[in-house]
């Protein structure tokens, strides 16, 4: 009786894994209907009421997590924007919903080429203005390599400069596996070891600069590094892991334009 009890209960947690397995090829398909392949990057610029427009780079991937960078343009590097969050679809596939800690974004899906922006309430967006994103003929994504990447984030909390302090960042430099940055008031240097999607730091270095931070910045980005063993590249922000899949530290790429 125990054997048959055991043997029904595998049976049913097998039924119940190919279900939820269904269910999420089912999502994913209409997702690869209405958008096409994924992960897509769309770009656009949009109206501004007090600028030139509003350049936006939005990513999306199959897994329900999307980027976007929005740059103010005609100002500086500062009115440059990043946000993360998940992305989800109406039933029929024609409203794209974006949520972040902020709030959401709501689009319509004209086609898998073509994004619009809707206003709070998901309508149409009373003006003879373009509102609309367009799909790039390949996914657009930086390279985790020779590209500067500013900390934002350690183990979900956020990280700003101190000001007179070096923003925290780091730069891989591919062609000695070099590392060079800041921790938010020394520099740093070292090596780095990159194979797929597996990456280790160190040894590593710092200057000797007394670093006036109550956050304490330094010494838990310097311990993130430390822990680091994996990474992902999401277009324009790349995160951190360690073995456990715990997710470290954040950067977004910074552009000088």
């Amino acid at each position: 009786m125990k054997r048959m009890f055991l043997f029904c209960y595998f049976l049913l947690a097998a039924a119940v894994l190919v279900g939820c397995a269904a269910v999420e090829r089912s999502g994913y398909e209409k997702a690869e209907a209405a958008l096409g392949e994924l992960p897509a990057s769309f770009r656009g610029t949009l109206p501004c009421a007090d600028c030139p427009g509003i350049r936006y780079h939005l990513s999306l991937f199959a897994d329900g997590v999307y980027t976007l960078e929005t740059v103010y343009l005609g100002s500086d590097e500062a009115n440059r924007f990043h946000e993360k969050g998940e992305w989800s679809l109406d039933g029929a596939g024609k409203t794209l919903t974006l949520t972040d800690d902020e709030g959401t974004r709501l689009w319509r899906v004209q086609d898998a080429s073509t994004l619009e922006a809707l206003d709070l309430e998901g309508n149409e967006i009373d003006s003879s203005l373009d509102y609309t994103l367009k799909r790039t003929d390949g996914f657009v994504t930086e390279t985790l390599e020779d590209s500067y990447w500013r900390l934002v984030e350690l183990k979900g909390k956020p990280v700003e400069a101190s000001q007179g302090q070096r923003e925290a960042h780091l730069v891989l430099h591919s062609e000695a596996n070099r590392v060079a940055g800041a921790t938010g008031c020394n520099q740093l240097s070292g090596r780095y070891q990159l194979e797929d999607d597996q990456l280790s730091f160190g040894p590593l270095a710092t200057t000797r600069m007394a670093c006036m931070n109550e956050a304490n910045v330094e010494s838990r980005f310097l311990a993130a590094l430390e822990e680091t063993t994996s990474y992902r590249v999401l277009a324009d922000r790349l995160e951190l892991y360690n073995d456990e899949g715990e997710l470290l530290a954040q950067f977004v790429v910074q552009h000088l334009t």
